[in-house]
């Protein structure tokens, strides 16, 4: 529908101008050596002319894609693409003294042709400052400005609003200034996810044979190697063009592995058109093996679909490429990737390995190292991969990880089941962040049925059952076995072997009694949702999201402690153990309570939702990933998931932005109603709101709530979980904030360097720690009222820090670094 629209308006557009402009013949029609239209009209000095393209004899003129000043006698226009027959083109001629304003956006077409490529006049896009890009490319050493090179490979950006409309803005991004489109979007203060726009990349390969028939081909594709429908791709490629007049046919739509059988599925398309293509299985063909980014690191191996989150300490083998990366340790990926592929640029942003590597678990080594510790070095012409150590890891991570000691919470006062109405947000340390956190939203006013209904299951019986096995006193003695502690296989045997004994064991009679009185609670014939509700799941640099096993108790099942204990024995998992000893949380005070609700069947949409955007950092915005049905749960590896950004405040109740659809569903159709992501919305705030109040995280840039939500299959929304995102940091215990100390750190959030204004200071240091109270910058300064202190950033991971002045408690303050 939209490309209907937009060809429609372009259509309406173009007519338009020709009451400034008169169509005159075309006197001679040639095609030169690089297959290119060369048009020559009878012309004067006092005229401009503009050349116009229709795609079919039949069809309506709805492309310019030249403007050239007229000449003495006769003047030659020429396209940058590949000739149509002479039918396909017209020429407009201007006066000089009374230019068109042909792309509509105020300024006349000769004002901005003489201010090329600052302005442009085929573009419709405001001006913007060089540093941060161009709107038009007018020669290789105009696009040389705007791109970079990584890998061999050199390319520029490109973003194009309004696309869908007569008046496009295109503009060709500084790569040097910005390494995301987003970032750019962000500048201009535009949306970058709006469906009518499209970014992508252009890329020049001087060795590959364009069009042309010669050697230097430049070629386009858009993010995250997105396909597009034929209609979208060919205008993108004539706007392109027609804002890059020294190109000589040779720019290609660069068609990637993953959408080659689209375009075999629109071949006739592509065969009656002007489009011409380049192969990424042609320019990479017979490369088995690519360092993209040459480093190395230490992680846990694991392979991975694109919807899962791994974790900071991972090592991810893809078999496709994700929409979005945080922070892992290593990428390996058995699928091409392009040096601008947002996987590597992440990859270079956080200077960790990154390779494609031709069938990687075909190879003799990878598959024998998948969940295990490695080292992995990716380098120029190979790689290496070992396994590690699980000291190898430790020291390399060492910087992030705590120096003392962690006490997870553990209340054992509350010693019975209770219903959630009877569980307040303050007994997260008898029941678990889960458990308290769903209980609270059930007082938040919601519509019925919007948060479940149930139970929660204490600390005090997974202690009990603990003690009543003797498995503490069987841990301890595991703990201190030298084999457990230096070897990884004999660690993972004996943690299994935990498990089953922990699955197996008995009951305290008292503890299966009250099980069964809340087994029988249930609505007869329902299963059970037994969820994992931790005390080690939002400690401050331990989110432990994921670690920890929830299961569904069937009816006929029997009795529900059988659940209960397979919810148990997740605790002692073997990444959950090595999680927890990285961050030296003590095994003992972990323990697990378990959140009991009925279980969801036959819903219609599941997903995750964020209040605040964590992948891809637009402001004022909620996250929302959604899956048709069970999908993103039962398949995650064959689909990719819908990705939303809602607008925090928004006008109307369409005021979102699609990041990509669920492939699974109707083509650009939506798995929600706008009621429903409205609602969703709302729900969402509140809950940020009141969340935001109960952990006294007022005013504390980090904090976003974490949600899992349903619509289920009478259409009701349901939301079944809420938890602090992961990058959340608490204030820390003991640090004072105080706003009475003459201490001030600004921006915040930082991103190259802070300022930090301190009237009283004087002559003093400064330091900036790691949350953990590790020194990581020491720098001696003179403050004043006059005078204030620059600390340079460039060197510090994105995180959350401390700046405070050397032995002074008042002057502390926290800051994040972007």
């Amino acid at each position: 529908m939209l490309v209907r629209v937009f060809l429609i308006g372009i259509i309406y557009f173009f007519t338009g101008h020709l009451i400034h402009a008169q169509q005159i013949p075309i006197q001679n029609y040639s095609v030169n050596a690089n297959n290119q239209a060369a048009i020559t009209v009878n012309s004067s000095v006092g005229k401009y002319y503009l050349l116009q393209v229709k795609h079919h004899p039949d069809s309506d003129f709805a492309i310019t894609s030249c403007i050239k000043l007229g000449q003495a006698g006769t003047t030659t226009l020429t396209e940058p693409l590949r000739a149509y027959p002479i039918d396909h083109y017209k020429v407009l001629e201007y006066s000089v003294n009374n230019p068109s304003d042909h792309d509509g956006d105020g300024l006349d077409d000769l004002s901005e042709l003489n201010d090329m490529p600052y302005r442009a006049p085929l573009n419709a896009a405001p001006s913007i400052p060089s540093q941060h890009g161009q709107l038009n490319v007018n020669s290789f050493s105009d696009f040389q400005l705007v791109s970079k090179t990584e890998n061999n490979q050199e390319f520029s950006k490109f973003i194009i609003f309004d696309f869908f409309s007569s008046a496009p803005k295109i503009y060709f991004i500084n790569c040097h200034v910005y390494n995301l489109h987003l970032d750019f979007a962000n500048y201009l203060g535009l949306d970058p996810f709006a469906p009518t726009v499209k970014k992508g990349f252009v890329s020049y390969h001087p060795s590959v044979l364009s069009p042309n028939g010669t050697l230097g081909s430049y070629s386009f594709h858009y993010s995250n190697s997105e396909g597009m429908d034929f209609e979208v791709l060919q205008r993108t490629q004539e706007l392109l063009a027609s804002n890059m007049p020294y190109l000589t046919n040779n720019l290609s739509y660069f068609i990637t592995t993953n959408n080659e059988t689209d375009y075999q599925n629109d071949i006739s398309n592509y065969q009656n058109s002007r489009v011409s293509v380049l192969f990424e299985s042609d320019v990479y063909a017979g490369i088995n093996y690519w360092g993209l980014n040459q480093t190395e690191g230490y992680g846990f191996l694991r392979s991975l679909s694109p919807q899962d989150v791994p974790g900071s300490r991972d090592i991810v083998l893809y078999n496709a490429l994700p929409n979005s990366l945080p922070r892992v340790g290593g990428i390996i990926t058995s699928v091409i990737q392009t040096p601008l592929s947002h996987v590597n640029l992440r990859a270079i942003q956080n200077n960790i390995p990154n390779a494609f590597i031709r069938d990687p678990l075909n190879t003799t080594d990878i598959p024998n190292l998948l969940d295990h510790y490695v080292y992995f070095k990716a380098g120029q012409s190979k790689y290496e991969i070992r396994e590690a150590t699980l000291e190898e890891v430790n020291a390399w991570y060492d910087k992030i990880r705590p120096l003392t000691e962690q006490i997870p919470p553990l209340n054992l006062s509350h010693d019975s089941i209770k219903p959630l109405e009877k569980i307040t947000f303050k007994m997260f340390d008898g029941f678990g962040a889960k458990t308290a956190n769903v209980a609270t939203m059930r007082t938040f006013g919601f519509a019925e049925g919007t948060i479940p209904n149930g139970f929660g299951v204490p600390f005090y019986f997974y202690q009990e059952f603990m003690k009543y096995n003797n498995f503490f006193d069987k841990i301890k003695v595991m703990l201190k076995d030298p084999d457990f502690i230096s070897n990884r296989t004999v660690r993972e045997a004996k943690l299994a072997e935990l498990q089953s004994q922990i699955k197996s064991a008995g009951m305290p009679v008292w503890m299966l009694d009250q099980l069964s009185e809340m087994q029988n609670s249930f609505p007869a014939g329902a299963s059970v949702r037994c969820r994992s509700s931790t005390n080690n799941e939002d400690l401050p640099g331990f989110s432990g999201a994921g670690l920890y096993d929830s299961k569904t108790h069937h009816i006929n099942e029997g009795h529900i402690s059988k659940t209960i204990k397979q919810v148990y024995s997740s605790l002692w998992n073997f990444r959950a153990f090595e999680e927890r000893d990285f961050s030296r949380i003590n095994h003992f005070y972990a323990s697990m309570g378990v959140l009991c609700h009925p279980n969801f069947d036959d819903e219609k949409v599941n997903g995750v939702g964020v209040s605040a955007d964590p992948f891809y950092d637009t402001p004022g915005t909620f996250y929302l990933n959604s899956q048709l049905g069970e999908e993103l749960i039962t398949n995650p590896g064959s689909t990719l998931p819908e990705e939303v950004l809602l607008k925090r405040n928004p006008i109307t109740n369409t005021d979102y932005s699609v990041v990509q659809y669920s492939s699974i569903f109707n083509g650009d159709t939506l798995l929600m109603t706008n009621e429903q992501m409205d609602l969703l919305r709302q729900y969402l705030l509140v809950i940020h709101e009141r969340f935001e109040t109960l952990y006294k995280a007022e005013n504390n840039a980090t904090f976003a709530v974490d949600i899992e939500f349903k619509i289920d299959k009478d259409d009701q929304l349901v939301i079944k979980q809420a938890r602090p995102w992961v990058s959340y940091s608490p204030s820390l215990y003991g640090v004072s904030m105080s706003e009475n100390c003459n201490f001030n750190v600004f921006p915040n959030p930082a991103t190259h360097a802070i300022t930090i204004k301190c009237e009283l200071c004087g002559s003093t240091t400064l330091q900036i720690t790691d949350m953990n109270g590790r020194t990581l910058l020491e720098k001696k300064v003179e403050l004043s009222q006059n005078l204030n202190a620059t600390l340079l950033l460039d060197e510090l991971p994105a995180g959350v820090y401390i700046v405070k002045e050397k032995n002074n408690s008042c002057r502390v303050l926290k800051f994040i670094k972007k």
